[in-house]
Parts: structure tokens; sequence; C-alpha cells
């Protein structure tokens, strides 16, 4: 009995301790970010979307071979960041160490659209790799690339 009473009492501790960790992250999350940790939480973001990017293109292209697993593992990975791509262009943020454009705050009603529109390719690409049908998730990723360029072409510079 005591044995169990010492358990439930460490999962009590563990678990106050996890939610403890929780607020304190949630109210890290929830306070005002910098303009220059807004930059970097962008730049970051982009180079995991990037890494992800690259194996699919690596598939079609027959550079790695095609694993199915692989590519929903790239394209939910994906579709989650698409979520957030918007979030790191906040106001103040379109000066300093960046290659966004000042068109992304000019513009941020077509910023949204191109953004929407990568969320949109990249749902698709999830709900085609869950299919099974390779043919379709080949050619899913030409798309998902035109909706990287369209963002790209419009709100940052080279």
């Amino acid at each position: 009995m005591a044995r169990n009473a010492r358990f439930a009492k460490g999962m009590l501790a563990g678990l106050v301790a996890a939610a403890g960790l929780a607020l304190s992250i949630g109210a890290s999350v929830a306070s005002a970010q910098t303009p220059q940790q807004a930059i970097q939480f962008r730049k970051g973001s982009m180079q995991v979307q990037q890494w992800y990017l690259r194996i699919l293109v690596q598939m079609i292209k027959g550079q790695r071979p095609f694993d199915a697993a692989v590519y929903l593992k790239a394209v939910t990975t994906l579709e989650m960041l698409s979520g957030s791509v918007s979030e790191g262009f906040i106001p103040g943020s379109e000066t300093g160490d960046t290659r966004a454009l000042a068109e992304v705050f000019k513009d941020s009603a077509g910023f949204r659209a191109a953004v929407e529109r990568f969320q949109g390719e990249m749902k698709k690409a999830v709900a085609l790799a869950r299919s099974g049908d390779e043919k379709a998730m080949r050619a899913e990723v030409p798309e998902i690339i035109k909706a990287c360029d369209g963002c790209h072409e419009r709100f940052r510079s080279r």
C-alpha cells in the first residue's frame, strides 16, 4: 500500500510540474515578441519547411526512393507549419535582417491569400498521402512548389 501511495504521490508531483511548465510556456508564448524574435522565428520556420520540401522534391526526381510514409511525414509537417507561417510577420519586423519585402505589410490581404493557398495545397497533399495514390502524390509536389514560389516571388527579396 505504501508503495502505491508513493507512486501516486510521485505521479501527482510530476503532473503538477508538467502543469507548471505548460503554464509558463503558455505565458511566454502569449507575451509580446520583439521584431527580431519574429524574424528569427520565420527564418527558422522557413528552414524547416525547406528541409521537408527538399525530401519531396528528391523523391519525385528519383534522387531518393519514393516512400509513402516519408512523404506523409513531410507533408503532415508542412501542413502543420503552414498554419504558423504568417505569425512571424508582426509590426516592426519589416526591417532588420530579413528578406521579407514591405509588400507583406502593405498588402496584408494579398499575403494572407498567398499563405492560404499554401495551406490549401498542404491539406490536399496530406489527403493524397493518406489515399496512398503515388501518382497523385508525385503530381502534387509541383503544386506545393508553385504555392511556395507564389509567395516568395511577390513577398520576398532574392
